[in-house]
């Protein structure tokens, strides 16, 4: 892959092969070592109002397996 100029930006040409549909929205991170990624952005599933953060039990029992005292 080669970097290249289009007016005010650069651009990385990303191989069909690699399967990512055109179009899709990334996000540049660029790691101390001058390497670079691209991660696909994804919704913030806080103001998604299909997702439930309210539980009605708890995930873990609450008894003690060592000397603890409570």
């Amino acid at each position: 892959m080669k970097v290249r100029e289009q007016g005010n930006s650069l651009v990385v040409t990303v191989p069909k092969k690699f399967g990512i549909k055109s179009g899709t929205e990334v996000i540049a991170v660029k790691g101390r070592d001058g390497s670079f990624s691209y991660i696909p952005k994804t919704n913030n599933p806080f103001k998604d109002p299909n997702v439930d953060f309210e539980h009605d039990h708890e995930e873990f029992d609450d008894t003690t397996t060592g000397r603890e005292e409570i």
